[in-house]
């Protein structure tokens, strides 16, 4: 039973990112995790104090699904009191979802254990939005605590997450590699907007009036992350909200994201820009990050790992066709390098440095162009070009 497999996962989440605070140096409020000063982060789990505060909570509410007494709705409501709008979820071999639940959340990637209260592991299959769950205690206590959440008018991601029965169709993802996602993040059909709901709603419906208000009178930070790790800016081009996004860039928003994020985060900015094929937005937000910044956007070419496994076999039976030769020298490694280009296909293959026979040399370069697959290499922008490629292989001696 569902009820008797309840799990810690959202308070190991937070017992993880407390213990890795802690691991690090003292240094007062300035806590070091990752090279940067995690009360500088403008991100609401560096507040310690949050964090505690959803500890306390969790474990309430663990303790009470574990002897019966849990109240869904007045456990919602204490979250929505307390500014916590997590939903309850479970946990798959798959990830997290919220559909076991009656919710569907619409993030590119999936949910992270931060942005939900994980109530239970269940099967994949079970986790189908199409397939009714047994109203047990715990699948029970998460719907009702998920429907008191969206119902009420303080929930602030009413345009991110929805009852199932009110998402629609799920939105299809082309397999072409060259298509962009029209919308990464977030439903199409808005709901209802509200002024408290701040920058990042704003940002959703393109309001360039609501932008303004919220950054010069509220003093909101325009690069503070929500609870999906998106900022204002990132919302504001996962709708393609082109005024919207101006008047961030405007308000000194960050093409990166927040302060302790970088470009090559999912998150970011240039990256779901990137993910959308908006080549306009990207040159757009290219002069604010430096060189380096939007270099780090490059993809080089990937190999296909069922193809490597292959390429591993055949070599095995190489070097023992060329045993005798290969024994003549040190074992050594030795770079593969090629050229792949735009389709992921190998055009040239060179090894360094050579070994004693150019037959094994050619022999292996064959195989390699033959058997190994490549995801092509894509620029900054997310357009494919041709790059160079390496494998690393090593031989001789009694190899």
């Amino acid at each position: 039973m569902i009820g008797k497999r309840l799990l810690a996962v959202s308070f190991l989440w937070l017992g993880a990112l407390g213990a890795t605070a802690c691991s690090q140096q003292d240094a007062g409020d300035d806590v070091i995790a990752g090279g940067t000063a995690l009360a500088k982060c403008n991100d609401v789990r560096s507040n310690t104090d949050f964090l505690e505060r959803l500890r306390k909570s969790d474990a309430a509410v663990r303790k009470a699904l574990g002897n019966g007494t849990a109240n869904a709705v007045a456990e919602a409501n204490d979250a929505l009191d307390a500014g916590d709008y997590r939903l309850a979820a479970a946990t798959t071999a798959k990830g997290i979802t919220t559909e076991p639940y009656g919710v569907q959340c619409r993030v590119i990637g999936g949910l992270s254990p931060w942005s939900v209260r994980a109530l239970a592991f269940v099967a994949d299959d079970t986790a189908r939005s199409d397939k009714q769950m047994p109203d047990d205690t715990v699948t029970g206590f998460g719907r009702r605590y998920n429907a008191t959440m969206l119902a009420d008018p303080r929930y602030p991601y009413a345009d991110v997450c929805r009852a199932l029965d009110k998402a629609g169709p799920a939105q299809t993802i082309s397999d072409n590699p060259d298509m962009g996602i029209v919308q990464p993040y977030g439903f199409a059909e808005l709901g209802a907007a509200r002024m408290a709901y701040g920058l990042g709603a704003a940002a959703r419906r393109g309001s360039v009036y609501d932008i303004g208000v919220l950054v010069e009178r509220d003093k909101q930070d325009v690069n503070a992350p929500d609870m999906f790790g998106l900022t204002p800016l990132a919302w504001a081009v996962a709708y393609h909200r082109w005024p919207a996004a101006e008047a961030l860039l405007q308000a000194k928003a960050s093409p990166t994201g927040a302060v302790c994020q970088s470009v090559i985060d999912r998150e970011s900015p240039l990256q779901v820009a990137r993910l959308m094929r908006w080549y306009a937005m990207i040159r757009l937000m290219r002069p604010l990050v430096t060189e380096d910044e939007f270099a780090s956007l490059r993809q080089k070419p990937r190999w296909d790992d069922a193809s490597l496994s292959e390429f591993n076999h055949a070599l095995t039976e190489l070097k023992e066709r060329y045993q005798r030769i290969l024994k003549r020298q040190d074992f050594a490694r030795h770079d593969l390098n090629f050229q792949v280009d735009e389709q992921g296909n190998t055009t040239e293959c060179k090894m360094d440095p050579a070994s004693v026979s150019p037959g094994f040399d050619k022999e292996l370069c064959g195989l390699a162009v033959e058997i190994v697959r490549w995801t092509p290499a894509r620029d900054a922008f997310g357009t494919r070009v041709p790059e160079s490629a390496k494998l690393l292989v090593g031989f001789g001696g009694g190899s």
